[in-house]
């Protein structure tokens, strides 16, 4: 029983593994290069773009509105303002890639340990 729940282990894992491939894929698909901005009332009366926040990251926002204009040299503008006006908190590509790479080791360390205790056949005991 112990050494099928081992192999059980195993292939669960392996399941994981393969799981993380296209839900990262999913993740930096929807990322842009993004700067955040904070705009005042001036800003917008004037047509300025308000003041940069940051250095432009890999981030994932899927509210359009959010958006400033066009990108400019692929970065695209985002209302930090309206950011916290909404709740919205964008999540950058850097923190997807760390849990799933942390999901892959654990998922590794756990499949070794399954399939190498599901497999190993201890020695018989001498009479």
């Amino acid at each position: 029983m112990f050494k099928k729940l081992c192999l059980l282990v195993a292939v669960l894992s392996a399941i994981v593994l393969i799981a993380t491939v296209p839900t990262y894929n999913s993740f930096a698909g929807k990322a842009k290069m993004i700067q955040r901005v904070q705009q005042n009332k001036s800003d917008a009366l004037f047509g300025e773009e308000g003041t940069p926040l940051g250095e432009p990251t890999l981030t994932i926002i899927e509210d359009p509105k959010a958006f400033i204009g066009e990108p400019v040299d692929g970065v695209y503008k985002v209302d930090q303002s309206y950011l916290d006006a909404n709740k919205i908190y964008p999540t950058q590509l850097k923190t997807v890639q760390f849990w799933i790479e942390s999901i892959r080791l654990g998922a590794g360390v756990a499949g070794l340990l399954g399939v190498a205790l599901g497999l190993w056949k201890p020695k018989p005991k001498a009479a």
